[in-house]
């Protein structure tokens, strides 16, 4: 049958054959670039500058003493910085999603629950500061086969951190 196509159409040989070497040029240059290994090192854990947060427990106009467990929330975001150094093409998205695995960030935003167990005897009002501190997570990022040569470096919101610095009596209202 090729041999018939090959006579009755002298091109086809030619169309197969170029065909054959577009298929071959594409499949080794077409194709995506493998995706380069990333490798994420851990260099520091920082902490942020403290807000203080104030938490009220009324009980003026108790008769016995109040216990209960105040809580204070705090939401924040889990954004990941990534800088390349200078000169350095990166595909940032990569990094993020490898940086996301390796510290197991599965959601873009994350909170914080304080509980603060509180006793107040009756008649008293008291107030209780409360200390949130952002946690942040710092390191570099090597494109390939592990070199010490980073390509960059990273830096996001790992978490908040929270205590009661302080306790005072307010003046019942």
């Amino acid at each position: 049958m090729l041999d018939y196509l090959a006579k009755r159409y002298p091109l086809f040989w030619v169309a197969v054959t170029a065909l054959s070497i577009v298929i071959l040029t594409c499949v080794t240059y077409c194709a995506p670039p493998p995706e380069d290994q990333i490798t994420i090192i851990d260099k520091k854990e920082a902490q942020g500058e403290a807000v203080v947060e104030e938490l009220l427990a009324n009980n003026c106009a108790g008769t016995s003493e109040l216990t209960q467990d105040l809580r204070a929330l705090k939401q924040f975001s889990h954004d990941v910085q990534v800088v390349p150094y200078p000169g350095v093409s990166v595909n940032k998205q990569a990094v993020d999603n490898e940086i996301r695995s390796t510290y197991k960030i599965a959601k873009e935003h994350g909170e914080q629950i304080c509980i603060v167990p509180v006793q107040v005897p009756a008649g008293m009002f008291y107030a209780y500061d409360l200390e949130w501190r952002e946690v942040w997570r710092e390191g570099e990022f090597e494109l390939g086969n592990p070199d010490e040569k980073p390509e960059g470096n990273y830096r996001f919101m790992q978490g908040v951190l929270c205590e009661v610095v302080g306790q005072s009596v307010k003046t019942c209202p």
